[in-house]
């Protein structure tokens, strides 16, 4: 028979390795993301009606002089009346790609839950240290 001890220092050193591998892999992929979305530029779009007039579009010049356009429909320019100015995050290198949130708040939920495993598992070593001393 176990005692209670050997028992929480199974479960310790459990949340310890999953705490810091999904912790390492997650902070690793959030911050991939924040790299992949730092480089996008700020554009201004105007809110046009759409050309078949169901709708309404976002329109803006891309830095290549170009002029782009997308579908304006999302519950966060609901609000927004035809011809009003919204600030894009736009990708340099395809500039028909655009987002109306700040493109460098990608993935901050990976990042954030990463650091929480990272924490647990750390703790969970920590104390694992002092379980060695007690018993």
């Amino acid at each position: 028979m176990t005692s209670p001890l050997s028992t929480v220092s199974m479960v310790l050193e459990l949340l310890s390795w999953i705490g810091i591998a999904v912790g390492a892999a997650l902070l690793i992929a959030g911050y991939a993301r924040r790299v992949a979305f730092s480089g996008w530029v700020k554009a201004i779009a105007v809110i046009v009606p759409a050309h078949e007039g169901e709708g309404r579009l976002f329109r803006w010049l891309g830095v290549d002089g170009h002029l782009y356009e997308l579908p304006a429909d999302t519950a966060e320019t609901a609000h927004l009346a035809i011809g009003d100015d919204v600030e894009l995050s736009v990708n340099p290198r395809r500039p028909e790609q655009a987002r109306t949130d700040e493109a460098h708040i990608e993935g901050r939920t990976l990042r954030r839950v990463g650091w929480l495993f990272l924490g647990i598992g750390i703790a969970a070593v920590a104390l694992s240290f002092v379980l060695l001393f007690v018993e």
